[in-house]
Parts: C-alpha cells; structure tokens; sequence
C-alpha cells in the first residue's frame, strides 16, 4: 500500500509519480467556496498552485478566478470537459490531477475511497447520475 498524506476530505499520496495526484471530497458543489479548502490541504512540499482547471459538471459555478488565502487565482475550463477531476497548474508549469468525489457522497464512502486511495485497488469516484459507484 503507498504511503498517504491524508486530512478529513483530501488524500495525496507520498511519491508524487502517481496519477490522479490526489483525491478531493468538497463540501459542496460551489468551486468559489470550496477551492480555499484544497489549496490549504495541498502540500507545500509539493509546489505552489498558480491556476486551477476545473469540471463544470461538477460545480454549480463556474468563477473565472476565486481569492484564495488573500490573493486572487485563475480558474478555468474547457466547455466539455467531464472528467470529474480538477487540475492543479503549478508555478513551474507542472499539472497536477485531483480526483473529485461528490460532495453528496455518503460519510463511510468517501472515508473508503480517502483511505483506498493509492493502494491500486480504489476505483476512480463515480456521480450518482452516471451510475457511479457512490
């Protein structure tokens, strides 16, 4: 099992070779209120985030930037992109990718797929409206 850096709603693992890079339950479906959350749960070990893509599917808004920890950062996303993830653009250009769970997402569910990830065997977070495994 890999090794984790895990909080109550975001997991991330240790080696960062893995893809998706992370696994983020929000609280609700609003990108403004909830990126803060994410960026604070990054580690800094990791780099520091310079714009964040994002699923519109997933999100009941669609800001062009958000002010995250006192300082306004870019958002964006292409029209039909349905991935369920956000990517994390980092200041030297790297990309990082987030599996998003649901916020709908019961307790124990998401627990077990925080807890699971990394360990090869957890499957990607499916929506309840595309018969996801929520």
């Amino acid at each position: 099992m890999a090794s984790t850096v895990h909080s109550a709603r975001f997991t991330v693992p240790v080696a960062d070779s893995q893809s998706p890079h992370g696994t983020w339950w929000p609280h609700t479906r609003s990108l403004a209120d909830q990126l803060t959350h994410l960026v604070q749960a990054w580690p800094a070990d990791r780099g520091r985030i310079s714009r964040i893509l994002y699923s519109p599917p997933d999100w009941d808004d669609r800001p062009h930037s958000v002010l995250v920890n006192g300082r306004r950062m870019k958002t964006g996303s292409f029209p039909r992109d349905d991935t369920h993830q956000v990517t994390l653009v980092m200041h030297d250009g790297q990309r990082r990718t987030i599996s998003v769970i649901p916020p709908g997402t019961s307790r124990s569910d998401a627990n077990g797929l925080l807890a699971g990830f990394g360990d090869g065997e957890t499957e990607r977070p499916g929506w309840e409206n595309e018969g996801g495994h929520v």
